[in-house]
């Protein structure tokens, strides 16, 4: 009985062990299909080869308009690089928040990442346990959830995050 007891110890340590330099598996990102800003289909196909950083919005949060800046001098910085942003607009009952006013938002802000529009908050439900904003998922190459940040991330350690997951 010492033994197995033993045993068992030593494996539980081992997997412990293993768990705490390795991590946790990634899990796969929800599948989704929405239509960008531009009429174009976005879905798991475009995560594929690429690090993704998908961003859950609405033009009148103020943590989201705070970070916005941010997300786009990431998108220059990691501009014909294997990085991507993807920008998830959520519908509230403000008007400016609408599909007409999430479309004036990005121009107006000059956003260079692709943006949907997600009017029936299916995929936000999918991907997020909360429905506070901003909130970040990034996934990796493999469209693997590796991530969740909610509220505006440190970038500096998404920045690191991002350049080791790029050169996986």
């Amino acid at each position: 009985m010492k033994k197995t007891l033993a045993a068992l110890a030593a494996i539980a340590i081992i997997a412990l062990a293993a768990f705490t330099l390795f991590g946790a598996p990634a899990n796969p990102a929800p599948s989704f299909q929405l239509t960008n800003l531009h009429n174009q289909t976005i879905s798991n196909a475009n995560l594929q080869g690429k690090v993704t950083l998908i961003n859950f919005w609405f033009p009148t949060c103020p943590g989201c308009v705070s970070e916005m800046p941010k997300l786009i001098k990431m998108a220059h910085d990691y501009q014909g690089k294997d990085f991507q942003i993807l920008g998830i607009a959520e519908p509230t009952s403000n008007p400016a928040d609408s599909l007409d006013g999430v479309k004036n938002y990005v121009a107006k802000q000059g956003i260079p990442f692709e943006v949907m529009f997600d009017g029936d908050k299916a995929v936000a439900k999918k991907f997020l346990k909360t429905e506070l904003y901003p909130t970040s998922v990034l996934l990796n190459k493999k469209g693997e959830v590796l991530k969740t940040f909610v509220g505006e991330p440190d970038f500096a350690a998404l920045y690191r995050v991002v350049d080791d997951e790029m050169a996986k």
